[in-house]
């Protein structure tokens, strides 16, 4: 007999693992949710649209503990299911908004990305159901993270363009888990307009409120 899955299995938090059994308003456009209602409020989804450079960036997050924990379940254990738990209730509004958009993930280091046995950046971003440009990549085993705000902005420097890519007349989004300074996001954004792209926009997971250095002023949520 061909497996069969059940009608009547309660859904779990991906998150915490409780049951899912009350869903909330947002089943009205979330009808299969990955998150619980408490889980949901502690992430705090809040829509965020600013200019980074001369580009238009959207983020879904603070970078906050909560999301802290989340990514580290996702990018430090290799807990691939955590990655669709951030957008999964706000893919068909992503889908419709970037339907014409082709995606280029942040670029990553390639023996880092073997060793954990995915891109979280894609895992993120594959519900969206967008093809994938991967026009870029990093040539250094770099962590921004290590690296002081001014040591940042030079990250242009580990970053090199696929030349089997091809974005000539193509709406294009950068994606990415995290926004700090955007020095990637911009490095990107400049490389992917010197190769003929016909629009170039930024959406990100996740945008941190923390002061990097001078003149990176705190992040004001409306």
């Amino acid at each position: 007999m061909p497996w069969k899955k059940s009608d009547t299995a309660i859904p779990f938090c991906k998150v915490c693992f409780s049951p899912i059994k009350n869903h909330d308003f947002v089943s009205f456009w979330d009808p299969e949710p990955l998150v619980c209602p408490k889980c949901r409020m502690a992430m705090n989804p809040r829509k965020h649209e600013e200019q980074i450079g001369k580009w238009k960036a959207v983020s879904f997050y603070v970078y906050d503990e909560m999301i802290q924990a989340m990514l580290y379940q996702l990018k430090g254990c290799g807990d691939y299911e955590m990655a669709k738990t951030f957008l999964h209730a706000y893919v068909l509004y992503l889908r419709w908004r970037y339907r014409t958009y082709v995606l280029v993930p942040a670029p990553s280091f390639k023996e880092r990305e073997e060793a954990r046995g995915f891109n979280q950046v894609e895992a993120i971003f594959e519900e969206l159901k967008l093809p994938f440009c991967h026009a870029v990549t990093k040539v250094d085993n770099i962590k921004q993270a290590d690296l002081h705000w001014k040591e940042r902005q030079d990250i242009g420097k580990h970053i090199v363009w696929n030349p089997k890519a091809n974005v000539v007349g193509k709406r294009v989004l950068f994606v990415d888990d995290l926004l700090t300074t955007g020095a990637t996001a911009k490095a990107v954004c400049r490389l992917l307009e010197e190769h003929k792209a016909k629009e170039v926009r930024i959406l990100v997971m996740a945008r941190t409120p923390k002061k990097e250095a001078e003149g990176h002023q705190k992040l004001k949520i409306p």
